[in-house]
């Protein structure tokens, strides 16, 4: 992976070198000798869960413990035998891989239902992101942890499909504002997030939000998109350039917010390393951050100049001013202190301008 590992410790070297599916020799000696470094095993725990990698630290710590305890006789030199990790941090880290497992054959069950329901009014979809990465270079083992579905679909289909699923029982979040509802295919990347009993599910009108692919075609996704099987369901995922170009604009999008996990550079790898940009050092201690203005105003502007001009005034009056239904949801409060943040919409407007 493109990560320098100079000047970092043995938790984060440990971390970075247990996120792959595949080992040589060199590397799992490697990592006999840094688990054998780690002091704090506590700050290990928390770095991989917040970077999104401890299932799959989970299951590659486990599997070169097992690996070695093969390979040992009684006459066996042990100096490259895993040290001892302690037992209540093995305990967290299988559980959390039971967790992950057990998290995504849910979601695999819950996408069941979309799917039937897409399938049964002719409307094709692309799995994309964790399910599709899951089901391919994780070898369905529950090492991808996930937490919603994404699935993409022809431009033409999307707002058929989100009203089809709002009338199969999902519900949405309140949408900013009535300005916005007529270009909810324009905004983003995505529609408004559906959920259903717990479940989260995003359909996507494009893969990335660069300046002037408002009006983007799919259908040249769903040309060379590959077949693949979830269970006992069959189902699309994009063709690995595109995937490759979906994922490198999906991590630029997370570090211009502030956020950058393991998680996302290791799905990069899997696919293709050649790829991989460097890792930001200063993400591998802190994985979320804090957006500066620096970052909020460059963020903001990205997502005004991927919309088509003639709907830019719109989106920003939409912006300024939401509905009374969002601002409410927005500050968990009732109607009447809902409309007393209003004036502070107002300041927005003057830091865009």
């Amino acid at each position: 992976m493109s990560i320098s590992l100079e000047n970092l410790n043995a938790e984060e070297k440990l971390l970075v070198q247990l996120c792959r599916m595949h080992f040589t020799e060199v590397q799992e000696e490697e990592i006999k000798l840094l688990t054998g470094l780690v002091k704090d095993w506590e700050r290990f725990l928390k770095l991989a869960n917040e970077h999104g990698v401890i299932a799959l630290t989970a299951y590659n710590l486990i599997r070169c413990k097992t690996q070695d305890a093969g390979r040992k006789t009684q006459d066996d030199v042990t100096a490259y035998e895993v040290k001892e990790i302690p037992e209540r941090v093995m305990k967290v880290l299988e559980n959390g891989l039971m967790q992950s497992v057990m998290r995504n054959a849910w979601l695999a069950e819950r996408w069941r239902e979309v799917n039937n329901i897409l399938n049964e009014s002719g409307i094709k979809h692309i799995l994309l992101k964790g399910m599709a990465l899951e089901h391919t270079i994780y070898e369905s083992g529950g090492l991808r942890q996930m937490n919603d579905n994404d699935i993409l679909l022809k431009r033409e289909d999307c707002l058929k499909a989100w009203h089809l699923l709002r009338g199969n029982g999902f519900t949405i979040e309140p949408v900013k504002s009535p300005l916005h509802s007529k270009i909810l295919t324009d905004i983003g990347k995505h529609l408004p997030t559906l959920y259903k009993d717990g479940y989260a599910l995003e359909i996507h009108h494009r893969l990335t939000s660069a300046a002037g692919k408002g009006k983007e075609s799919n259908t040249d996704y769903f040309t060379d998109a590959e077949p693949i099987t979830v269970g006992n369901m069959q189902a699309l995922v994009l063709s690995r350039k595109n995937q490759i170009i979906h994922l490198l604009s999906h991590l630029e999008t997370h570090m211009q917010e502030g956020s950058c996990q393991l998680r996302l550079y290791t799905d990069i790898a899997l696919l293709d390393e050649s790829v991989l940009p460097v890792f930001p050092s200063h993400f591998l201690m802190k994985p979320h951050q804090v957006m500066s203005m620096k970052q909020r105003k460059e963020v903001y502007r990205k997502t005004l100049n991927s919309l088509d001009r003639r709907f830019r005034l719109r989106f920003i009056i939409g912006d300024t001013f939401p509905s009374i239904e969002w601002m409410k949801k927005r500050h968990s409060c009732n109607t009447i202190k809902a409309f007393l943040f209003y004036p502070r919409r107002i300041g927005k407007l003057w830091w865009m301008i």
